[in-house]
């Protein structure tokens, strides 16, 4: 299981400053919010990996199934989401 942060945005000092998936920053994407909110208390025990394209490991991700993906086989945020109180 994996989800797509989209854009890595990096601030003047090449750290990365905010992640942008579409036409507006995560933060300002409620459903993305509550989505990574709930994958992160899903996978709370396990080693979680940030990947950006050009690391090992990120041209494995296609055989994971993408929470939002659009993809055969991917989670819609709203599937995913669908009966979560967080």
């Amino acid at each position: 299981m994996c989800m797509a942060l989209g854009t890595a945005y990096r601030l003047g000092d090449q750290r990365i400053g905010y992640f942008q998936d579409g036409y507006s920053a995560n933060s300002d994407q409620p459903e993305l919010t509550r989505a990574l909110w709930k994958f992160l208390a899903d996978h709370a025990t396990h080693p979680l990996r940030v990947l950006l394209p050009d690391t090992p490991g990120y041209d494995d991700l296609d055989q994971l199934r993408e929470i939002g993906g659009d993809e055969r086989g991917d989670v819609p945020f709203a599937e995913y989401l669908d009966g979560w109180p967080g």
